[in-house]
């Protein structure tokens, strides 16, 4: 199985040998690929980049590439704020005994 991005079989030969062609696997969608997943990627794209091995040709997409993940960890960064922000005040009225009869009791 190969890496998105990486070089795939998919021509033949003359006696039916399979050729190594330099088309790229199509990348999986960033949205199902976890957090870590998606983040490594993009230290991969950057690692590339840094290296200064990339060739012209595959400049754009990995530049798109690398902000389509950016978007994606950025959205859900900002999903999970919102959700912790909301979590927040219902934890700390529980340590007041102010919740729903299951936070702490004041004696």
């Amino acid at each position: 199985m190969s890496t998105p991005g990486e070089p795939t079989s998919t021509a033949s030969g003359p006696n039916g040998a399979a050729l190594a062609a330099e088309v790229p696997a199509p990348p999986q969608s960033v949205g199902v690929l976890g957090y870590a997943e998606a983040a490594a990627e993009l230290d991969r794209i950057i690692a590339e980049l840094d290296r200064g091995v990339i060739d012209v040709d595959v400049l754009e997409a990995r530049l798109c590439r690398a902000v389509e993940i950016v978007e994606e960890l950025d959205r859900r960064i900002r999903g999970a704020r919102d959700r912790v922000s909301a979590i927040l005040p219902r934890l700390e009225s529980a340590g007041r005994g102010e919740g729903d009869g299951h936070g702490a009791a004041t004696v």
